[in-house]
């Protein structure tokens, strides 16, 4: 992997600085029209503190930048998902997948970083959901090899399209 980033778990004191990502992006997504965190309050949904929470649990991990230690990308990661039914498949979850606005780019290379450190935990698939009313975003992850399984998960006014790639 390339040595201008480090793939690791946040440390508590950084969570807020992650928050301020999610807080970014969803500004970004106004000035861009985009109709997905910030018109459905994801802000209210996923406080700072249920990122503290998944810290807590070991959950949340990011991609930083090795000289600087800047959070550049972070995420949920977990083992089990409900949004997926009884699943037996080995798979690693990825949850609230946020990236810097200004690193173009840099949630792709988080997710060939997540799916290293999945392929070194014994997973045969990595799996997330996408807003149906998003379709773009879609087309970004079909192009990482996320396919869409045909199922879809449904939370609040939520909607979205399940997808997973093998590893």
């Amino acid at each position: 992997m390339d040595e201008k980033y480090i793939f690791r778990k946040i440390k508590k004191e950084e969570v807020s600085t992650l928050f301020n990502l999610i807080l970014s992006r969803m500004k970004w997504m106004d000035e861009k029209n985009i109709d997905q965190w910030n018109t459905d309050h994801y802000d209210k949904r996923f406080p700072q503190s249920y990122y503290e929470e998944e810290q807590q649990q070991g959950n949340l991990y990011v991609l930083v930048d090795a000289i600087s230690n800047e959070i550049l990308s972070g995420a949920v990661l977990l083992e089990e998902d409900e949004r997926w039914g009884d699943d037996n498949e080995p798979s690693l979850y990825i949850h609230n997948l946020v990236s810097n606005v200004n690193n173009p780019g840099i949630g792709r290379i988080f997710l060939e970083y997540i799916e290293n450190y999945a392929k070194s935990k014994g997973k045969i698939f990595l799996r997330l959901d996408s807003p149906v009313k998003n379709p773009k975003l879609g087309e970004i992850y079909e192009k990482q090899g996320f396919v869409p399984t045909g199922d879809f998960c449904i939370l609040e006014r939520y909607k979205g399209v399940l997808r997973q790639k093998i590893i």
